[in-house]
Parts: structure tokens; C-alpha cells; sequence
């Protein structure tokens, strides 16, 4: 039936694709959500420094090109991608040194990753179980450059996975802070790539494409599992996206649209059991995202059909037990024949943002141990 539902979605999505672009949006469409001015969160480096935790900003210098399997226009431009370096310092000068590269979800953001409320800011908690983590804005949110947002897709965000992953094994990126005992930018000899929602899509297309990753980790992705209310937001925003979008907010170019409207929204799409300091904390980062992810999501979904079986990596698969986004962990699985080592877990009592959820520590202690077990 999901698979049913999704196919559905993707073929009136298409004919919706094929009228034109307007050049500005349309002034009678409904308001979008007040921009909230948010800072991205950074921790009390005195705590850092007393858990013997590197957290150091870092920037990436890449290029809006697609040579992914998953076709969509791009600009070819040159921008910075920025983020964060979070690692036990004995990590960091380790000769062999591995490190997880994360993507966000649609919605979101790097504050995902680092939303500075005790025990659910993930980076931290990774670092406290021994791994490094690359944490980075997309292009096309928070920090990192904006771009036209009919300028970026799906297939180009994840060729940018992979100039970050060759920057992360040659040491070539940019580091905006101190990393103790360091005379060079660290190195990676290892590198695994996760992702959230649609940052998920965005990392097995990398994996498949480039296949220069060493392990796969998606957290809340179905290529046929969206649910009915995933739908329906889907083409209230791809609306807005097809009268040309927004600005993206604090400067940033048009083509951009919230998938949620309102805080509301935004809640019951991607919390279910949550601390309510992580809900005060998470609901003003509400991101608008790029127009062109979105309208090439639906694309590549069937370039993700053809080719996740050509995955041979260790994967493995997350899920919130009660994520109003996605439903269909086992039949997305059952999509990953080219590697036998695959597992599944579902977050008892976990929304969509399973990582902001009560359940977390069981997000970082099942993560933590899987890398563990693949020699991270």
C-alpha cells in the first residue's frame, strides 16, 4: 500500500513539474511562518574541554556540480559549505582516525546534530562514546552559502557529500579553530556517511554514485514509505515552490519554501515524545530548504530503485516507531541486496526527530556500537 501511495505521489509530482517556473512568487499565496533570528548553538567549551572533546568550526570550499546517478540541474558555482569538527582529542591524532559525515533533513539543519540540551546534543554524545563527527549546514541552510534555491537538487548535495569526504581523507578543508596537539588539519582514513529524512536520500546517492565511503547509516529515509501527511505537506510546499519560493532568510536568495507551515506543523510532523526543553530549544531553528531538493526528491527516488542494490557497505537503518514522515523500514531493507551486512532499528516511542526524542540514548548507544563493531 505504501508503495502504492508513493508511486502515486511521484506521478502527479511530475505532471505538476512540467508547468513553468514563475519568475517571482505569487503575492496571493499564504503567508509563510515568521522568520525566527536563531544562532546556531554552540556548547559551553569549558565542557568540552573538561570531557577532553575537540569541537572546532571547520569550512569547505565546494562546487554546485551533479556527477551523481541522480540527474538535476545545478549552477556549477563555487561555495562554502561550514560546520563543526566534534571529536575525543585522542581520536584526532590517531593515525588511522575514522569520522561519520552527517546530512540533515529537509527541515532542519546542523543544529540538529548540536541542539545544546543535556544528553540529545548528538555530536557530544558521539565524542563521549569515542567517535568523530562532521556536522555541516547544507548548502542552501544556516550557515553555509545560500544560493537561488532552483539552483540546487538532491543529485548536487550529494556530489557535495563527496567533495567533503575526499576534503575529510586529504586534510584539505579549513579549520576555524585550535585542535590541541595538532601541526596539520586531521585527516580521515576511514569516513561514514549518515543522514536524517531526506538527508538520508541525499547519502545513499552519494554511496552509490562515488562509492568512496566505508560505511552507511540512514536515519528516517523510505524511497516508497512517506505517509499520507508527508504528502500533503509535500504539495502544499511544492505549491510555493512552483510560483518561484522565498527568500531563504537572513539574506538569502529566492527559491526557497517551508515544508511545514507553522510551528504546529512542524512540531506534530517531526516530535512525538519529547523533553519539552528540547521542544523549546528546536522549534525556532525551523528551516526553510531549497526548492530544487525538493522538486528532485521525487526523480530520484527511481534512480534510488535502480541502484541501492549496488551498495556494499555495512548499512545501517533507523527508524522512530512513531514518525508521522516515513513508515516501511523492513521494505526498504529488503532494497539493500548487494551487502548482507544490514540492520534495522526501530526507536520505541521516537517521532521523526528520533535523535530529539526521550529515546535518544538509545540513538547514540545503538550508533556508537555499531561503529564500534565496524572498527570506527
Amino acid at each position: 500500500m505504501a508503495r502504492g501511495r508513493t508511486i502515486t505521489t511521484i506521478l502527479a509530482a511530475a505532471a505538476l513539474m512540467a508547468l513553468p517556473f514563475a519568475v517571482r512568487p505569487d503575492s496571493s499565496a499564504a503567508p509563510l511562518p515568521t522568520e525566527v533570528a536563531v544562532t546556531q548553538q554552540q556548547a559551553d567549551p569549558a565542557r568540552f574541554a573538561a570531557q577532553h572533546i575537540v569541537d572546532v568550526p571547520v569550512r569547505f570550499t565546494v562546487r554546485n556540480v551533479n556527477r551523481s546517478l541522480a540527474a538535476c540541474n545545478v549552477d556549477g558555482k563555487t561555495y562554502q559549505v561550514n560546520g563543526h569538527l566534534t571529536a575525543p582529542e585522542k581520536v584526532l591524532s590517531a593515525p588511522d582516525a575514522a569520522i561519520t559525515l552527517y546530512q540533515h533533513g529537509i527541515a532542519a539543519g546542523e543544529w540538529y546534530w548540536r541542539l545544546d540540551v543535556p544528553g540529545y546534543h548528538h555530536a557530544e554524545e558521539l565524542a563521549k562514546r569515542g567517535h568523530a563527527s562532521l556536522t555541516v549546514d547544507r548548502l542552501g541552510y544556516g550557515a553555509s552559502s545560500k544560493p537561488n534555491g532552483l539552483s540546487l537538487c538532491i543529485g548536487g548535495e550529494a556530489d557535495v557529500a563527496h567533495q567533503i569526504v575526499q576534503q575529510l581523507r586529504a586534510g584539505t578543508y579549513q579549520l576555524l579553530g585550535t585542535v590541541p596537539g595538532a601541526r596539520t588539519t586531521p585527516r580521515f582514513a576511514k569516513v561514514a556517511l549518515a543522514g536524517q529524512s531526506n538527508g538520508g536520500q541525499i547519502a545513499q546517492i552519494a554511496t552509490y554514485s562515488f562509492r568512496d565511503i566505508d560505511a552507511l547509516v540512514i536515519m528516517d529515509w523510505t524511497d516508497l514509505g512517506l505517509t499520507p501527511q508527508a504528502n500533503a505537506r509535500f504539495f502544499s510546499s511544492l505549491q510555493t515552490c512552483m510560483r518561484g519560493g522565498s527568500a531563504g532568510g537572513d539574506g538569502g536568495a529566492d527559491g526557497y519554501a517551508y515544508y511545514d507551515l507553522g510551528r504546529e506543523e512542524f512540531r506534530t510532523g517531526n516530535f512525538h515524545d519529547t523533553d519539552p526543553a528540547v521542544l523549546v530549544a528546536a522549534l525556532p531553528h525551523q528551516n526553510r530548504h531549497p526548492c530544487g531538493d525538493m522538486a528532485s526528491q521525487l526523480s530520484s527516488v527511481f534512480v534510488d530503485l535502480r541502484h541501492l542494490s549496488e551498495i556494499k557497505v555495512p548499512v545501517l537503518l533507523m527508524y522512530g516507531e512513531r514518525d508521522a514522515r516515513v513508515s516501511g523500514g523492513q521494505e526498504h531493507r529488503a532494497l539493500f541486496t548487494g551487502t548482507t551486512d544490514v540492520r534495522l532499528l526501530d526507536v520505541p516511542n521516537a517521532g521523526h526527530y528520533m535523535g530529539l526524542e526521550r529515546n535518544a540514548p538509545l540513538v547514540h548507544d545503538t550508533l556508537a556500537s555499531w561503529l564500534d563493531a565496524h572498527r570506527f
